[in-house]
């Protein structure tokens, strides 16, 4: 196998490894700032691992697109299979948010693969369009498209009003982001955690919000296109130039206040810094992986993770919620757990990171073996 492809199912591992992590701790309470979301504007490391995953989905319709295409499967077909698997993305992720009480009154609609599943459609449904047309050029207009939803946001950010409230900007409270999935699917059906004021505002993973989101993805087609042409701007140089320039204008965007860095609304400078740190990342694993034969067996549970990641995904948050159900004397798995590691360590906050980092061991040990027998799981 290609080492780049390698190298991609490390950066993919090492995303879905990364959002597990983020939400297994031992105790909420205790717990490293770098694993804490920012509480709105800020882009700290825990902000950057959602859209390193989305850069990869970018990368897969690239390589996958192109392997059908080569096979010269008709576009409906092709069609049909995008409508499928993002239908599919979708139901799994409202499935987890509803598992294991099912309380479809007030159950969450949106989440991560939910946005993964709109991202996806949407670009994929892009990039099919333009191959049908055989456009010339297709990166310009992939690029093209990537600066016009950006700039679109922007505009309708920060000079249209939303009905009732005027121009909001980035709020949380009655932004165009917020106010569309209040609109849509009703407080009810929001994040819970969502709230301004104690009052449940907005979704991280909305519907707009999943445009911007797209930039990600189509940053990652691009180069998935570079990887495949064998492009000269597919090397360690040109991830780390580009990867800076795009966290620079993001960084400005955000220190200027034109347009802050904001995940939970995924406002265009998010999109930049976010993408740009994709590509440092990938250029760091590249160099790793290439240079050092020892990182090729550090790297390893990364792989694992990241062929099979959407598996490792569904699995790991179906048992989560177990996790917390009250097992004995009211105290549930993780409770356990935290209070072992935390007597074991001295250290709270250090007793709740091992804890998760146990839950990861735990999974990675079933996906070694599904890895081990080649068997991955496709929608």
């Amino acid at each position: 196998m290609d080492s780049r492809l390698i190298e991609l199912d490390i950066l993919r591992g090492l995303s879905i490894l990364g959002m597990i992590l983020v939400i297994t701790p031992g105790d909420w309470s205790h717990r490293f700032s770098w694993m804490n979301h920012a509480e709105w504007i800020g882009y700290p490391l825990s902000d950057m691992i959602f859209p390193s995953f989305l850069f990869c989905v970018g990368m897969s319709i690239s390589i996958s697109f192109d392997r059908k295409f080569k096979q010269n499967i008709a576009h409906n077909i092709i069609a049909k299979k995008i409508i499928k698997r993002t239908i599919l993305l979708f139901s799994i992720g409202v499935l987890i948010n509803g598992f294991p009480s099912f309380n479809w009154q007030n159950i969450r609609i949106l989440g991560v693969l939910q946005r993964i599943a709109i991202c996806y459609g949407l670009v994929a449904f892009i990039w099919l369009f333009l191959k049908s047309k055989k456009v010339t050029l297709p990166i310009k207009y992939l690029l093209l498209i990537a600066l016009t939803i950006g700039i679109g946001y922007c505009i309708l950010l920060y000079f249209i009003p939303v009905p009732s409230f005027g121009i909001t900007g980035h709020s949380s409270v009655n932004s165009w982001p917020s106010y569309i999935d209040q609109k849509v699917f009703g407080v009810q059906h929001l994040w819970i955690y969502g709230t301004t004021d104690g009052i449940v505002t907005y979704d991280p993973e909305g519907i707009l919000a999943s445009f911007p989101a797209s930039i990600n993805v189509i940053i990652g087609l691009v180069f998935g296109q570079l990887y495949i042409q064998k492009s000269k701007l597919f090397n360690n140089k040109y991830f780390i130039i580009i990867g800076i320039i795009l966290m620079l204008i993001g960084y400005v965007l955000n220190v200027t206040s034109l347009n802050p860095i904001i995940k939970k609304i995924w406002t265009t400078s998010f999109a930049l810094f976010s993408s740009g740190f994709s590509l440092l990342v990938l250029a760091i694993i590249n160099i790793l992986n290439t240079n050092f034969s020892v990182f090729k067996k550090i790297f390893y549970p990364f792989v694992v993770y990241g062929s099979n990641a959407l598996l490792a995904f569904i699995i790991g948050n179906a048992i989560i919620p177990i996790m917390d159900i009250p097992i004995s004397n009211e105290a549930s798995i993780r409770q356990a757990g935290f209070h072992f590691f935390k007597d074991l360590v001295s250290s709270e906050k250090w007793g709740s990171f091992l804890y998760g980092i146990t839950f990861l061991i735990l999974l990675f040990e079933i996906l070694q073996f599904l890895y081990k027998k080649k068997l991955f799981l496709k929608l």
